[in-house]
């Protein structure tokens, strides 16, 4: 089966060169998941600009709502997940392969206890990555991986094993895709700014809180730590960064002036993410004490793009209170999500 489907005459790509700013490695803006879906809209007929518009929404950093998954609804598309528990993705390849045969791709999270290569083969049930798989012929599994070699075009082929089944416990299907969103930049500007004020004033407090008052910088439990890369990385940074582009190369110098913000943030949060990765090896309490200090440097970062939505507005900042435990449970919610192994988690502190 080719993955030139009846949708598009393009293959699927992961190409740093037609994707949304990539410059560097896929974590450029964007996680494995949106990612993913970015690479479904572009071989629908997408420009990385109409990705841009397409997939930026209202800010809600800290996300509101019980669904600690990822983002699932925008302009462009809706992606509808399927998921089983531990030990159940065998019941969930049967499906997995009628779609990618027939040429639908499908956003996979595997199981890392049996994905092929995982850090945690073999020993942990952990969800902590999302490939694109668009391909099955008699070589295997076709996927395209963020991890996978740059030199290889991000891509991986993987035999068809009992353990690959069992890896298949959560999937995603992009569907209901828009045509390419050709809105100016002031329009969607004009849409998704005033609904941004609101949320990213109380998320701005939630963050202040959570370093001032909740975590002191000690060290945390690996998986609440590893909970917080997933949030920074899949949540913060991508819509901030989609906001960004979405209002790139805007005439208006207040939309331009918010452009420039929200990229500024985005970055800021890239660095408090990939850090964290770093740190996790170290795991000692001087250590996360620089990621401690970078969400301070988040915080007011998010605070001149508050300032920027303002001007752009003409109206005045809304007060906002928050006292960090709407962002612990987030965090929590992340955490269980990706490496809750089928069970609710212990008690994590972070202090």
């Amino acid at each position: 089966m080719s993955d030139r489907t009846a949708g598009g005459t393009r293959p699927f790509t992961f190409d740093p060169a037609t994707a949304l700013g990539w410059k560097n490695i896929g974590l450029d803006g964007l996680g494995c998941f949106m990612r993913s879906v970015e690479a479904v809209l572009l071989q629908r007929g997408h420009s990385a600009d109409a990705v841009a518009r397409g997939l930026a929404i209202p800010l809600d950093l800290v996300r509101r709502g019980e669904w600690y998954g990822p983002m699932s609804r925008f302009p462009a598309c809706v992606v509808r997940w399927q998921t089983a528990g531990i030990g159940a993705g065998r019941r969930q390849w049967p499906r997995v392969a009628e779609l990618v045969g027939s040429g639908q791709p499908v956003v996979l999270m595997p199981d890392g206890h049996h994905w092929p290569g995982d850090d945690h083969e073999g020993r942990e049930h952990y969800h902590h990555h999302m490939v694109l798989a668009h391909r099955l012929d008699d070589r295997g599994l076709h996927i395209l991986d963020t991890d996978a070699p740059a030199e290889d075009g991000y891509r991986r082929v993987l035999p068809i094993t009992d353990a690959l089944r069992k890896a298949c416990t959560r999937y995603a299907v992009v569907e209901r895709i828009a045509p390419p969103d050709t809105r100016r930049p002031q329009e969607v500007a004009a849409a998704l700014v005033p609904r941004s004020l609101v949320p990213l004033a109380e998320d701005i407090a939630e963050l202040r809180a959570f370093h001032g008052e909740v975590w002191s910088g000690a060290r945390l439990p690996l998986l609440l730590a590893k909970g917080m890369d997933v949030w920074v990385l899949g949540d913060v940074q991508p819509q901030l960064f989609l906001l960004g582009y979405a209002l790139a190369g805007a005439e208006q110098p207040h939309v331009a002036e918010v452009s420039r913000a929200a990229l500024a943030a985005a970055g800021r949060a890239q660095k408090l993410g990939l850090l964290l990765l770093g740190l996790h090896r170290f795991r000692s309490e001087g250590v996360y004490a620089m990621a401690h200090e970078e969400i301070a440097s988040l915080a007011d970062v998010l605070e001149e793009l508050l300032e920027a939505m303002c001007r752009h507005t003409g109206t005045l900042r809304p007060h906002a209170q928050g006292d960090g435990t709407r962002l612990v449970r987030r965090l929590r919610g992340e955490t269980e999500w990706c490496f809750g192994e089928g069970r609710p988690l212990p008690e994590l502190s972070f202090v």
